[in-house]
């Protein structure tokens, strides 16, 4: 037992008073009707192929859960590691440093991955757009 609490038993409270509750508002209304049976929808025609498909699949499922543990594994120990050196301040600094050099060698990277990239997701969405308007599906006023 601590001393603060064994202080806290032993002395008597000096003002004691209630307090009254309010009662807590109604947030539901009960009807005397019990509520209409709701019919079990009829089973979807590919049901059973999801089934086999998923059957058939869950081996392969199981089998990327063994093989993504270890990784999982090392990735929370590595961030609790980070936390615990986050704590000294020549660490923070180093990890700043190092963010801020990382970013400096990325930029460029990233400049000419969106140089090369956007043309093409242009194209494509210029594409879609057209493709959506030949068939006339979203256009207002045709169809």
């Amino acid at each position: 037992m601590t001393a603060l609490r064994k202080i806290l038993i032993e002395e008597e409270p000096v003002v004691t008073t209630t307090v009254a509750r309010a009662p807590a508002a109604k947030l539901y209304v009960v009807t005397a009707k019990a509520p209409a049976e709701v019919e079990a929808a009829p089973a979807a025609a590919g049901n059973a192929l999801t089934n086999i498909a998923l059957f058939l699949a869950a081996p392969f499922i199981g089998l990327a859960y063994i093989v993504a543990f270890p990784f999982v594994g090392l990735g929370v120990l590595a961030v609790l590691a980070v936390r615990a050196a986050a704590k000294f301040a020549a660490v923070r600094t180093i990890g700043l440093v190092l963010k801020n050099v990382g970013m400096a060698v990325a930029a460029p990277v990233l400049g000419l991955a969106f140089v090369v990239f956007f043309p093409v997701v242009g194209l494509a969405m210029l594409a879609w757009m057209g493709g959506r308007a030949v068939v006339g599906v979203g256009v207002t006023g045709m169809r």
